[in-house]
C-alpha cells in the first residue's frame, strides 16, 4: 500500500520507536519494517481497517497528538527518544480499550517483522545472531508431490455432486468420504498448494504463503491474534501435530446440546477411523529441552503429565520438528494434503486452489452451487446438487452470511481457546525453537469448574511465537528479553471458553471478528497463569514474566515472589489489550444442535434454513472441544460424510 509522506514518517518513527538502532542491534528502518507494515497491509481484506490505520498514521505525526500526549506542540517523528516510549506506554496502559488495542496491533507488528525478515539480499538477519537463532534449515528430502490442484487461468465452469468450501481437517475428510461413496466432488481452497519442498523453515515465507492474512488476522479490536490455515490442506498443515480425541465429558455435553450420536458407538467408529488414517501414535514423543522443564515442574510439584497423541510417521523431533509450524519439510506430519486429498483424489475429486468462494448459490430452498473468485479476479462457477462448508470459524459464518442465510446463531458462539505463555528464563540453554512441537501436556487443571478449565502445553518457541507474546515497555529491556531466548521456556494456558464470541460481515461482506473473555473464562486465565509460574518456579527458572502490556514478573528467591506477581498481574488487568492472547483454535460459530431456535445446522450438519447445503468444520462445534480441535472436527466431517453418503443423490 501506498502511503503518504506523512504518513511514511509517522509510521517510521513508530517503528523506531519500537526497535532503535543499538550497538549491534538493528533499527526497524534498517530491517525495512516500516515498508513491510505498509505492504502487510494489503493482506488485510477489510478496506474499512485499512482506511482507519492511515488515518491512525495522519492523527500520529500531529502536534496535537504530542500535545495531548505529552504537552508539547510537536510532531511526534520531532520528539526525544524518552518522550516517544512515553507516548507509545500511554497507549499501552490506556483505559480506553481501543488504544490498548492499537497499540497491542502495532507492538505485534513491528516485534512479528523484527525478527521475521531476512537480512540483506535474503541473507540471515543480524537479528538472529543476537538471539542465537539459526535461521531457516531450508528444504530437507522432499517426496513427489502427491496432489495436483486446478488453478484457473481464466472464468471457468465445473459441475459435479458436491462442491466443498475448503480443504482442511473438515474438508479433507468430507472429500475423501464422499468421493469414495461415489459422488463426484470438486474442492475449493481459497489458498495455494505448498508441499515439502517449498517447507524451508522461513518464519516470514511460512506465515505468508500458509496462513490467513499472513498471520496478522486477530479480533476487531486486536486483543486475539488468530492463527488459522489458508492453504490446500488447510490447518492440518500448519498445526503442531497434537491429536487429541473428543473427551468422553464434552461428548455428553454436546450429545445433551441436542446432537445424540456424539455419544454414540457411530462417533467411536468415527474417531477409530480418523485416528488410524492418521497414524496417530505416542511413539514419537522424544521430549526436548524446552519440555523438560515443563516435565521437571510438573514432577515437582505432584501434578498430571502424559504423553500427547500426534499424527506423525517418521517425525524427527529434533532441528528439523522445531520449525513445523511452517510445514512439515520431512512429509511426517499426517495432514489432509498427505492423507484425506490424496484419497478423494484418487477417488476422482477435483481440487481447485487459490479459489476464494463468495457465496452458496440457492434456488427454491436448495443449495445448487457456489460462485468463487481467484486473486487475479477470474470467476469460477460450480455448479452442484450438494455444497458442504468447510472453510473455517471465522469464513464459513461469513459465507453463509453472504449468501442470504439469517439463521440468528449464524457468526454466533464463537469459541477461541485463547491461549498465552507465562515465559521463564534459565540458566542452562534451551534453545527452544528445537524439539518436538508437543510432546508432553498436563490436565492437572482441566476441571478448575465443572469441565472448564485449563490445559498447559508448550510449543518451539520460534521468535516470532516468542515476540507474539514478549512484553514491551522500552526497547532495551525488550531487546534484553529477545537476548535470553535461547534460555527461555514458556508454557502455554490453553483455556476452554465457557462463553463466545461473534463473526459478522463488513460492508464488504469481510468476516470481522469480534471476542473478549467473560469475567468466567478470565478467573480461569488468571488461575492457569499462576500454574504456569509454579510449574517454572518449581523447575528452576531464574525469571519469571507474563505476557501483560504492563511488566509483570519476578525472580524466584531473589527478589518477588509468587503473590507479588499474582499482584502485579490483577493490577495489569485481565481485560482486552491489557495482555496478548492468541487463538490457534477457532471454534463454533455455525454449531450444530436440536432447533434453529438453538443452533444454525442440524445434527446432520444440514442448515436450517436451505437444504442441501451443509457445515462440516469446527464451527459445527456446539461448544470450545476443551483439547486441541483437529481430531474431532475429522471425526465430526467423517461422521456426517458418510451419512450424506449413503443417502440417494437428489
Amino acid at each position: 500500500m501506498d502511503l503518504t509522506p506523512r504518513q511514511q514518517r509517522a509510521l517510521q518513527s513508530i517503528c523506531d520507536t519500537f526497535a532503535p538502532p543499538t550497538g549491534d542491534w538493528p533499527s526497524a528502518s534498517e530491517l525495512g519494517i516500516p515498508g513491510a507494515m505498509a505492504q502487510a497491509l494489503d493482506l488485510n481484506p477489510r478496506p474499512g481497517e485499512r482506511a482507519q490505520f492511515l488515518q491512525l498514521l495522519d492523527i500520529w505525526d500531529s502536534h496535537l497528538h504530542s500535545l495531548l500526549s505529552v504537552g508539547r506542540w510537536t510532531s511526534f517523528s520531532a520528539l526525544p527518544m524518552e518522550t516517544r516510549v512515553r507516548v507509545l506506554l500511554s497507549w499501552a496502559d490506556s483505559g480506553l480499550g481501543r488504544r490498548r488495542g492499537v497499540f497491542q496491533a502495532l507492538r505485534k507488528a513491528v516485534g512479528f517483522l523484527y525478527v521475521m525478515l531476512p537480512g540483506a539480499g535474503g541473507g540471515a538477519s543480524p537479528v538472529w545472531s543476537q538471539i542465537g537463532y539459526p535461521g531457516p534449515l531450508g528444504p530437507q528430502k522432499p517426496k513427489p508431490r502427491p496432489l495436483n490442484p486446478i488453478v484457473s487461468q481464466g472464468d471457468m465452469e465445473l459441475s459435479c455432486d458436491v462442491c466443498i468450501v475448503g480443504s482442511g481437517a473438515g474438508g479433507g475428510v468430507a472429500a475423501a468420504v464422499l468421493a469414495d461413496a461415489g459422488r463426484e466432488v470438486v474442492v475449493l481452497e481459497a489458498g495455494g498448494y505448498y508441499d515439502d519442498a517449498d517447507f524451508d523453515g522461513a518464519e516470514l515465507g511460512g506465515f505468508q504463503r500458509l496462513y490467513l492474512e499472513g498471520g496478522f488476522a486477530a479480533t476487531a479490536d486486536q486483543s486475539v491474534g488468530l492463527l488459522a490455515g489458508e492453504c490446500l490442506g488447510g490447518g492440518t498443515v500448519i498445526n503442531y501435530c497434537t491429536s487429541f480425541r473428543t473427551p468422553d465429558d464434552v461428548r455428553a455435553e454436546w450429545a445433551a446440546a441436542g446432537v445424540p450420536w456424539f455419544t454414540s458407538e457411530a462417533y467411536t467408529r468415527s474417531l477409530d477411523a480418523i485416528c488410524a488414517r492418521l497414524s496417530v501414535n505416542s511413539e514419537h514423543n522424544r521430549v526436548s529441552a524446552r519440555e523438560q522443564a515443563l516435565q521437571r515442574g510438573l514432577g515437582a510439584l505432584g501434578w498430571h503429565a502424559a504423553k500427547m497423541p500426534r499424527n506423525v510417521v517418521g517425525c524427527e523431533q529434533g532441528k528439523i520438528c522445531g520449525y513445523c509450524g511452517y510445514g512439515c519439510s520431512l512429509g511426517a506430519k499426517q495432514s489432509s494434503a498427505k492423507t484425506w486429498l490424496v484419497d478423494a483424489q484418487a477417488k476422482g475429486a477435483r481440487l481447485v486452489t487459490e479459489t476464494r468462494a463468495q457465496r452458496v448459490r440457492i434456488e427454491a430452498g436448495a443449495a445448487t452451487g457456489v460462485e468463487a473468485r481467484s486473486p487475479k479476479g477470474f470467476r469460477i462457477t460450480i455448479r452442484c446438487k450438494t455444497v458442504v462448508v468447510a472453510c473455517g470459524a471465522i469464513h464459513t459464518p461469513a459465507l453463509l452470511l453472504r449468501s442470504g442465510l439469517r439463521n440468528e446463531h449464524i457468526g454466533r458462539h464463537l469459541h477461541l481457546h485463547p491461549v498465552s505463555n507465562v515465559c521463564g528464563v534459565f540458566e542452562e540453554e534451551i534453545r527452544p525453537w528445537e524439539g518436538t512441537m508437543q510432546a508432553i501436556y498436563s490436565d492437572e487443571h482441566r476441571f478448575l469448574t465443572g469441565n472448564y478449565g485449563v490445559k498447559y502445553e508448550t510449543t518451539a518457541l520460534q521468535p516470532v511465537i516468542a515476540v507474539a507474546v514478549l512484553p514491551w515497555r522500552e526497547p532495551e529491556q525488550y531487546r534484553s528479553l529477545l537476548g535470553k531466548l535461547a534460555n527461555t521456556t514458556a508454557i502455554g494456558v490453553l483455556v476452554r471458553d465457557r462463553d463466545g464470541g461473534r463473526v459478522s460481515l463488513d460492508r464488504e461482506g469481510n468476516p470481522v471478528t469480534q471476542y473478549a473473555l467473560s469475567e468466567f473464562d478470565r478467573a480461569h486465565l488468571r488461575s492457569g497463569f499462576i500454574g504456569a509460574a509454579r510449574i517454572l518456579e518449581a523447575a528452576g527458572a531464574r525469571q519469571i514474566f507474563s505476557p501483560h502490556a504492563k511488566w509483570c514478573a519476578y525472580e524466584p528467591g531473589r527478589s518477588g515472589s509468587l503473590q507479588s506477581f499474582t499482584q502485579a498481574m490483577d493490577a495489569a488487568g485481565w481485560n482486552s489489550g491489557q495482555l496478548a492472547l492468541f487463538s490457534f483454535h477457532i471454534m463454533g460459530s455455525a454449531r450444530m444442535g436440536s432447533s434453529r431456535k438453538n443452533s444454525a445446522t442440524k445434527p446432520d450438519g444440514e442448515t436450517w434454513e436451505v437444504r442441501n447445503l451443509f457445515v462440516m468444520d469446527g464451527s459445527s462445534f456446539p461448544s470450545a472441544s476443551g483439547v486441541n480441535p483437529m481430531i474431532s472436527i475429522e471425526a465430526i466431517a467423517h461422521h456426517n460424510a458418510f451419512a450424506l453418503g449413503a443417502t440417494k443423490e437428489q
